[in-house]
């Protein structure tokens, strides 16, 4: 079975406010490499695709979506992750199709619900920047 990971260099948001009211980000390393293999599976980033006319002509062929964020040792850097099963291997307008759905649910909808649960908790919060996200 294909699959499809999209991905982008991920943020941690400290949950605090910086003194310029601006999200304080977290760059310790430490906090970094203890996020790695942080999953969020309490939905499925694909269960909305039918919910959205405009995406809705790839539902049947795109399963899955969990939310990973993975430490590259290498770079230092945490990097966060959706990964995709196919029923098939998708078109270039297809996979430019779910980038976009990907980003919409990254920005106000599964991604945001995971941010504000963990910021509710206390917790820091790791967000993907998806202004750089990578389809492989």
């Amino acid at each position: 079975m294909p699959r499809i990971k999209i991905s982008g260099p991920a943020l941690v948001d400290s949950g605090k406010d910086s003194e310029d009211g601006t999200i304080a980000l977290v760059t310790d390393s430490e906090v970094l490499k203890s996020l790695n293999g942080l999953r969020y599976d309490d939905e499925m980033f694909s269960d909305y695709l039918a919910d959205d006319e405009a995406f809705s002509e790839i539902a049947d062929i795109v399963s899955g979506g969990i939310l990973l964020f993975e430490y590259d040792q290498a770079s230092g850097s945490l990097v966060g992750s959706i990964g995709y099963d196919l029923t098939r291997d998708l078109s270039e307008e297809e996979i430019e199709m779910l980038v976009e759905y990907t980003i919409d649910q990254l920005s106000d909808g599964i991604g945001s619900n995971f941010s504000q649960e963990r910021v509710l908790n206390g917790e820091v919060a790791p967000f993907i920047n998806y202004e750089e996200l990578v389809a492989s």
